[in-house]
């Protein structure tokens, strides 16, 4: 086995076990958001062996941060929210240049 794959059954192992604590932890509390940390980290320890696996979990929490992100630039009315949902195929290059740009405006 090579160094990378004995590394990631070490921290599968650990993040395993902090997952059961959390779980068993959350079970005694009655608190369901500690229970569903241990099972993200129970999640993790079984997929950070697969690369296609973590890659696609990556993915998905790429996609909800953005959405977040998203969420909030529509709550806040911001004009760059607007830009954005006008722009389906904006580069990443142009909507930093956005970002810049109304960094950039004064007596905002």
């Amino acid at each position: 086995m090579n160094q990378n794959h004995d590394r990631r059954l070490e921290l599968s192992a650990k993040f395993m076990e902090m997952g059961q604590a959390l779980t068993k932890e959350g079970l005694t509390l009655n608190d369901h958001a500690i229970i569903q940390s241990g099972n993200v980290f129970i999640m993790l320890g079984g997929m950070i062996i697969n690369d296609i696996d973590m890659f696609e979990f990556i993915d998905y929490c790429s996609k909800f941060s953005s959405k977040k992100l998203l969420d909030g630039l529509d709550a806040s009315g911001s004009d760059l929210s607007a830009y954005i949902k006008a722009s389906n195929d904006i580069s990443i290059e142009d909507y930093i240049k956005q970002i810049r740009n109304q960094k950039k405006k004064p007596d905002e």
